[in-house]
């Protein structure tokens, strides 16, 4: 990447992100950007033989009090990772075609 690309990405960035803007874009960003390396970091795990669970649902508040994070950082997820003691209860997934809308809606 040259300097002048990269000056030019931050700079996109940096506005994005000014007061003023719309408040909810950062979050948004924070919460799409963040699912997007977990869903990675998840798939990584899996191929060096770990298991992982990501967990929505825990109280924030006492995560942020308890290990001490900024205000800047907005935890999304939790992340268990190891070797599955059994397996997973078995889930079904409804068929690609119920799912994807081609065209239009």
């Amino acid at each position: 990447m040259t300097e002048e690309v990269m000056n030019t990405l931050v700079s996109q960035i940096e506005r994005a992100y000014e007061n003023g803007n719309n408040t909810s874009f950062a979050r948004d960003a924070a919460f799409l950007n963040a699912s997007l390396a977990g869903m990675q970091f998840m798939l990584a795990a899996k191929e060096k033989g770990y298991d992982t669970c990501p967990i929505g649902g825990f109280k924030r508040d006492e995560l942020i009090e308890a290990f001490h994070i900024p205000a800047r950082y907005v935890p999304i997820m939790l992340m268990t990772v190891g070797t599955a003691e059994k397996e997973a209860y078995p889930s079904e997934r409804k068929p690609v075609e119920e799912v994807t809308i081609y065209n239009s809606f």
